[in-house]
């Protein structure tokens, strides 16, 4: 064994230079880390990109893009009609699938004596904050407007009730992810396994008691699948959302009542407050649920079923593709515009329709003159099957109607012929028409061009419709 106690005489080559070394100066600074690469805190930009992988500012150039891109306001309508054809190229063996798929068409188109029915199925389900409580609250910033803590104790009065209702469905959705990547890394079974076990639990009603034991056990098994040799681009985006779901779950009970309490402190006048904490207390044992639009339920069991189809998805899988984009990435979602999709029926004619609303219309066109009361702006568009494309424009300011209507060439003159029938139809309902401009449509309108205050309106979820 060699005697590492004992010091020898190192070897050196005397024929290699050595450099000297050069003395450091008193003055000379410690030479520290870089310090730009400390981590900081995250802003709110920085978790959306970690949860979305995308910034704020691309998020805006995305929404820019839809509002300018005129195919947003056709590729919905086309899509659900050519998808509709393609089932008839289907082999016929496939009779009682394409049946069924015939069945749910039917289902999805809406008869013309319940459009408006429809259209309230709808636009219940644009936002919760509906009824006497959001109306009071309304009414009390309409009055106080230069009151800046009314706005910011309403803003989180508003988080609080949201988060506090929607408990469920945040786990709902943590258990919707975990199922996803279950099927997912299907091959690895015990990790997948544990995966529909845990999603599951997330489902349960006693979730939200246990959230914090279900949510340590969650951040283990995602670290454990982004260990895995099946993770991937598309497995890290779930892992993601799976998080970002978990960071939405607020467990603290006296969150909403601090947030009554803050709103509380900022009205004014017993009487109002009063009001404010009776209308409290009713939404919450009596919380208004919007009525399911049978368009969306419709449209989302023929999406269901033909993604599930591997035959017909070769046909139409661009198909199915635009029309999930346009559900999901519809602008309505990120600026002040109401949104119906309406598919049609009346007698054998079959129209597929989408309207946009602007309730502060008055914004759109600063030429028209301000009257009393607010503008609404609308844009309707509609395809009828061997007809063509339509556009229809209103401005509707107190009972009158500014009318523009923009159609095919070929019916150009039979439209500008019904002026007056057209004027002496909507007389026993109390409104009347003003302008009226019947034209030829000579190309598809972007929302941008339709609704020219979008540019300048802040990005956002808006919840003032």
């Amino acid at each position: 064994m060699a005697d590492i106690l004992r010091v020898t005489t190192p070897i050196i080559n005397k024929n290699q230079s050595v450099e000297p070394r050069h003395n450091v100066g008193i003055s000379t600074p410690f030479p520290m880390q870089d310090p730009s690469r400390v981590t900081q805190p995250n802003k709110q930009s920085a978790l959306l990109q970690q949860n979305n992988g995308m910034t704020q500012e691309e998020t805006s150039a995305l929404l820019l893009k839809l509002l300018k891109d005129p195919s947003v306001t056709v590729n919905f309508l086309q899509s659900i009609s050519s998808m509709e054809a393609m089932i008839k190229l289907l082999p016929m063996n496939n009779t009682p699938f394409t049946q069924e798929i015939e069945q749910m068409f039917a289902q999805l188109l809406v008869p013309a004596d319940q459009i408006a029915q429809e259209m309230q199925r709808q636009e219940g389900g644009t936002t919760m904050f509906k009824g006497e409580l959001f109306d009071l609250i309304r009414d009390a910033m309409r009055e106080n407007p230069d009151q800046k803590e009314l706005r910011l104790a309403a803003v989180n009065f508003l988080k609080a009730l949201t988060m506090s209702l929607s408990r469920q469905e945040t786990l709902g959705s943590v258990g919707n992810g975990l199922q996803y990547l279950s099927e997912t890394i299907a091959p690895s079974k015990t990790l997948a396994g544990r995966l529909a076990e845990l999603a599951e639990q997330f489902r349960q009603e006693d979730a939200p008691e246990r959230f914090g034991e279900l949510s340590r056990e969650t951040l283990d098994l995602m670290a454990e699948v982004e260990e895995s040799i099946l993770f991937s681009d598309k497995t890290d985006k779930a892992v993601r959302m799976v998080i970002y779901n978990l960071s939405r779950f607020n467990g603290n009970e006296d969150y909403l009542r601090q947030a009554v309490s803050r709103m509380l402190t900022q009205l004014r006048g017993d009487t109002v407050r009063n009001q404010f904490l009776a209308a409290v207390q009713q939404y919450l044992q009596n919380p208004e649920r919007p009525k399911e639009s049978e368009v969306m339920e419709a449209l989302g069991r023929i999406l269901q079923r033909q993604t599930g189809n591997q035959e017909l998805m070769e046909f139409s899988s661009d198909k199915v593709e635009k029309i999930i984009h346009s559900l999901l990435s519809s602008p309505c979602n990120f600026t002040p515009l109401l949104h119906f999709v309406l598919p049609v029926q009346y007698q054998d004619l079959h129209s597929f329709a989408e309207i946009w609303i602007n309730p502060n219309g008055g914004e759109d066109d600063k030429s028209r003159p301000k009257g009393p009361g607010e503008t609404i702006h609308m844009l309707l568009v509609f395809d009828m099957e061997h007809i063509g494309r339509f556009e229809m424009e209103l401005y509707v300011r107190e009972q009158e109607i500014d009318f523009a209507l923009y159609c095919p060439s070929a019916y150009l003159p039979i439209y500008q012929e019904m002026e007056d029938t057209l004027r002496n139809s909507i007389q026993h309902t109390g409104y009347h028409f003003g302008e009226m401009r019947v034209d030829r449509l000579e190309r598809s309108r972007s929302l941008m061009d339709v609704f020219r205050s979008l540019p300048y309106k802040r990005t956002g979820v808006d919840v003032k419709i």
